[in-house]
Order: C-alpha cells, then sequence, then structure tokens
C-alpha cells in the first residue's frame, strides 16, 4: 500500500470551484467511513479549508481514480470538467506536500497560522473515526512536528498576516476618516469574524455590530463592550443602516442574497461587501444594485503576493527543515515495513559470514543501492 494526495486548492482553481467541494462535518464523517470502504483504500484523512479540500489516502494504485470518481459522484460534479483542477501526489510527493500545507509554506497567505490547526483538526475527526492507521498517524504526527520546528525555528510566523487582517486594512481604507462608518459582521463569534472584529474594535470611526446565533457567548467578547450584537436572524433590519458587510460564516448557504437586501436598502450610498466564506456566503447579484461593492476570499490572494515575497527568505529555511523531516518520516515508515522481515534477516546473519552476504548483495541489487549499504556500513565503523 502507498500514500495517495488528491488536492484542489487556491493554487488550482476559483473560489467558484472550490465551493463545490465543501463537506459540513457531518458530511466529512459519511465521507471518511464511505471512503474506507473502497476497494482501493484502507486510510483516508479529509482536509478542508476556505482555501483547500485535499485527501490523504493509503491505498493501491487504483487509490487515486477511484477517489476523483467518488468525490464527484457525490458532489454531483462532471468528470471531465473537474480533473483540470486536481494535483495529485504519491508517496515521497505526498509526504512533502502535507509538510508544506502544515506547516505553511502552501498557503495563500505564506506562514500564516490558520492552517496548522486546522490540520490538526480534521486528521483528529479522521483519528476519532477510526479511519486512519500506522501509516497516516505516523504521517500526521510528523507533519505536525515538522510545522512546529518551522514555527520555532524560522521567522515564517512571527509577522503573521491572515485573512482576517487584510480584510481589516480593506475596511479602513474603504471609511472616510471624518466620518464614522458602522460595520457589520456575520458570523462575529466564528475564527475568522473574531480575528476581524478585534482589528477594527479600537478604530474611532467604526461601530461595529456583529450577528451571533447563540446567546451562549463565550468570556471573551465581554472584553469589548462597545460591539453591538443581534441576534442572526434580524441582519437585514439594520442592513441599510451600515456601510460595510462582512460574511464570514461555514454555512452551506447564501447568509445575504439579492432579493432581501433590495427589500431592507432605500438609502443610496456606497458599500463595501467582504465575502471570507467558502462557499460563498454573498450573493453575487448584489453587485448589481447602485453603489455595491463585493468582492471574495480570492481577491486577497493578490494583496497577499507582497507579504510573500517578503517571506522568500524565511520560505528558504522552512524547505530545509521539512526536508530533514519528511527524510525522517520515510525511515519510520520504511523501518515499520521491514519489521516483519527482521527474524528472517537476523538468521541468514547468524548462518553466514558478512563477507558471504555483501557478496550476494552485490550481485542482487543496483549499484546505487550498493553504494549506499556500503557507505552505512563505512558509517558504523566510523561511529
Amino acid at each position: 500500500m502507498s500514500i495517495h494526495t488528491l488536492s484542489i486548492s487556491h493554487k488550482t482553481a476559483p473560489v467558484e470551484i472550490r465551493e463545490l467541494l465543501t463537506f459540513t462535518k457531518e458530511e466529512k464523517c459519511d465521507f471518511l467511513k464511505s471512503a474506507v470502504r473502497l476497494e482501493s483504500i484502507t486510510e483516508c484523512v479529509l482536509i478542508t479549508t476556505c482555501n483547500r479540500t485535499e485527501i490523504y489516502m493509503n491505498g493501491n494504485q487504483n487509490a487515486l481514480e477511484q477517489m476523483i470518481q467518488y468525490i464527484v459522484s457525490i458532489k454531483n460534479l462532471n468528470y471531465e470538467n473537474m480533473l483540470k483542477y486536481f494535483n495529485r501526489y504519491s508517496d515521497e510527493k505526498s509526504i512533502h506536500h502535507l509538510f508544506r500545507v502544515t506547516s505553511g509554506i502552501d498557503s495563500m497567505l505564506v506562514g500564516e497560522d490558520e492552517i496548522l490547526g486546522q490540520v490538526k483538526e480534521n486528521y483528529q475527526l479522521a483519528f476519532e473515526l477510526g479511519t486512519t492507521g500506522f501509516l497516516l498517524n505516523t504521517l500526521f504526527r510528523e507533519a505536525i512536528t515538522c510545522a512546529k520546528k518551522v514555527k520555532t525555528n524560522t521567522k515564517i510566523s512571527k509577522t503573521p498576516i491572515s485573512i482576517g487582517t487584510l480584510a481589516s486594512h480593506e475596511i479602513i481604507n474603504f471609511i472616510q476618516k471624518d466620518k464614522k462608518k458602522k460595520v457589520l459582521i456575520i458570523g462575529l463569534t466564528g475564527k475568522m469574524g473574531t480575528i476581524l472584529m478585534k482589528n477594527l474594535y479600537h478604530n474611532s470611526h467604526i461601530d461595529i455590530v456583529g450577528t451571533i446565533r447563540s446567546h451562549n457567548i463565550s468570556e471573551e467578547f465581554i472584553s469589548y463592550p462597545k460591539v453591538k450584537m443581534i441576534d442572526y436572524q434580524h441582519r437585514y433590519e439594520i442592513i441599510n443602516e451600515v456601510d460595510i458587510i462582512v460574511s464570514a460564516t461555514t454555512s452551506p448557504h447564501y447568509t445575504i442574497t439579492y432579493d432581501e437586501v433590495k427589500k431592507f436598502i432605500y438609502e443610496n450610498k456606497p458599500r463595501l461587501l467582504i465575502d471570507l466564506s467558502v462557499p460563498l456566503d454573498i450573493d453575487k447579484n448584489i453587485e448589481k444594485l447602485d453603489n455595491m461593492k463585493l468582492i471574495d476570499i480570492d481577491y486577497f490572494k493578490k494583496l497577499s503576493e507582497n507579504n510573500n515575497t517578503q517571506k522568500l527568505q524565511e520560505v528558504e529555511s522552512a524547505k530545509s527543515i521539512i526536508d530533514e523531516e519528511v527524510d525522517n518520516c520515510l525511515k519510520l515508515i520504511n523501518f515499520r515495513e521491514f519489521l516483519p522481515y527482521m527474524e528472517n534477516v537476523k538468521s541468514v546473519f547468524e548462518k553466514q559470514p558478512l563477507e558471504s552476504i555483501l557478496y550476494q548483495l552485490r550481485d542482487l541489487v543496483p549499484s546505487n543501492d550498493f553504494d549506499i549499504i556500503l557507505s552505512s556500513l563505512k558509517k558504523l565503523v566510523k561511529d
């Protein structure tokens, strides 16, 4: 069996395509349980974020093709149309890819911190469902350890800029300094909404309103008394008052629709709408209304390029750590696969002298492999 990865991300597909492969938690559970029942797959982890959907598998040579056919079928997608958006990796390339993703150097914003937590959360779900075994448990454990080393030993995350931070900069650039503006954050208590609120809270030109779906607000929000909280169901009732609307939820449905906005807006003024969700939260038809500017998460891809350029030197340092940790991971996996042969090999060494075994190996293996064996024996002597 081998490690395989099927990936669709901000590097291969626009948000309109990525949102076709989003999953609720319940859908993730069903997917993972079904995936390991497929003939070619024995282990599976599904990673989903705003910018990527990736499936890591332990399976045979048919695993990638069977997974593509499976995922397009359950999402009712056209197989031929979707093929160009998928990246496929196997074995060492799969390991290397996961280590890059977990360490944040494959992110839209290089070095962003959120991805490590997202990988851990998605892996933990698969582990609890029993869809992982030795191979993927080892792979994800080592990838998480590697990411922590990159974070500790490089400056790649020392000045992190998240999508939430970039969105707050966009809002500040939109407002006029001599006049207060009101921002509505839909999904205030979510991770992205909270980051955005904290970035805007101390700006004296901004009033913040946030939607909540529960009265059980965490103590963290007690420290932000100026934030007005309203029930999600009443969001349209204040929409005419606001100048900026940000939606950052995990809802599978639109949180803001063209028809409803048209009913409730009667004051014609410039408004900025920011959609930070995948699948998209805001109906794109809203741009047909006067003075409406709508931007989605892919807009920030261009904004992140300057930030990423500044971190290129740190990326090179991170790559060196990743290469070393990938090598260690491969050793762990290869040694585990060798263990069933240990007793038989030990028996061969007991029955034959080393010289005889070396002559046999010389005739059995290619010259490059034989050179590695001899070099390793030399290192033992030197040590």
